[in-house]
């Protein structure tokens, strides 16, 4: 390869190309930083569960007994003291009751449309349209394109909410505001009981601040309530004990992370509830895998096509790869970066599941190399592609 080639193409192209560099540097953090978090947490799971004992938590008060130490525990939820919101008569023996709060609204919507028979300069043209709509959030009317009519409050007088039962056992072990903050299977509450207050109507589960539940009014307000852990539903966790009440565990190998705790609905044994963490665990690394896949071939697409001009100039590519569309070149080196860099995390935590990963990365350059074909890339074929338009 011609390093004067290169240092022409860098002269005038710098900006992109730094640019794009910038682009490749930052994709390449995120995937080690996500991959990193995905060995941590592997490491943080088996700690805790490898440690854990399973207990009976039904047969006396043995708290003492399992001071600081990693336990299991299977049963039912009991809350010793209801959640109330007396303003709306709602009271719930669960672990967490949610509020939301809506407020009646101006919402702005925007269309476009093309006009080919005017001008250039007024070839699109925007219609603005205004409805009302229940909102979570105050909508800023004073960003609206036609401001007269259309005015919304500027706050909200009530807000979401979620209160958490301060008393919660399972058998003689009370649960931790962090263990309790898993709870997450949500409930509607579909009441008919009407509150006492009167300036509060109740219509289809629904309690409205206003003048009537039916013909709504800018500023009305719509609270809805949802529950989560109902008393006596059958609850798996695993933490440590401290004074009686299951907390989140701190791993000695990572003093620095947040502690783990792990807590499902239903019963499990300590296997099943490690292989639902870890199956839950591996779909959410997948999922930073794929995005980190995305944003590796954004950059290499912004990256000037010469570049890859210049590339593909290497003796070890086949001519075979040569002749592909830009799109696909991009696609198989995105592909393959993206997975050498998911693979060096591995190789130093894992080196059997690290060699895998890279012998993925290097399988597709092998297809399109010289090093299986067995002929030179540039041997018969006079073809060098600009690829500007593909």
């Amino acid at each position: 390869m011609d390093w004067s080639i290169i240092r022409s193409q860098f002269k005038q192209t710098w900006l992109t190309t730094l640019m794009s560099l910038i682009l490749f540097s930052g994709v390449t953090y995120f995937l080690i930083w996500a991959e990193g978090n995905a060995i941590q947490s592997n490491l943080m799971l088996d700690e805790l569960v490898s440690g854990a004992e399973t207990i009976d938590v039904f047969v006396g008060d043995e708290a003492a007994r399992y001071e600081g130490r990693v336990v299991h525990i299977i049963g039912p939820l009991q809350i010793l003291e209801p959640i109330s919101e007396p303003d709306y008569n709602i009271h719930v023996q669960a672990v967490k009751l949610r509020k939301r709060v809506q407020m009646y609204q101006w919402i702005e919507e925007t269309t476009e449309t093309e006009n080919f028979l005017t001008e250039r300069a007024e070839e699109s043209q925007k219609t603005y349209w205004y409805h009302k709509e229940w909102k979570d959030y105050v909508v800023e009317s004073s960003l609206f394109y036609i401001r007269p009519g259309h005015h919304n409050p500027t706050s909200m007088p009530l807000f979401s909410e979620t209160q958490i039962a301060e008393n919660v056992k399972i058998g003689w072990m009370y649960l931790g505001l962090d263990v309790k903050r898993k709870v997450n299977d949500y409930y509607e509450i579909w009441s008919d009981t009407r509150p006492e207050r009167n300036d509060i109507k109740l219509h289809s589960g629904f309690y409205y601040h206003g003048n009537s539940p039916l013909e709504h009014e800018i500023g009305d307000l719509r609270v809805h309530f949802s529950y989560a852990g109902r008393v006596n539903d059958i609850y798996t966790a695993v933490g440590v004990v401290e004074r009686g009440t299951l907390q989140p565990y701190s791993p000695a190998s990572f003093p620095a992370a947040d502690p783990i705790s792990l807590f499902r609905k239903g019963s499990y044994t300590l296997k099943q509830l490690y292989d639902l963490e870890k199956r839950d665990a591996n779909t959410h690394t997948w999922k930073y895998r794929l995005l980190g896949f995305v944003q590796v071939f954004a950059s290499a697409m912004t990256l000037h096509p010469d570049w890859l001009s210049i590339f593909l100039q290497c003796k070890w590519i086949s001519s075979s790869f040569k002749r592909c569309t830009r799109l696909w070149v991009n696609l198989v080196l995105s592909f393959s970066y993206t997975l050498l860099v998911i693979s060096l995390p591995w190789l130093v935590h894992k080196p059997s599941f690290g060699a895998l990963v890279l012998g993925g990365a290097v399988l597709p350059l092998l297809h399109y190399s010289t090093v299986l074909s067995g002929r030179a890339g540039g041997e018969g074929d006079t073809r060098h592609d600009r690829y500007e338009d593909r």
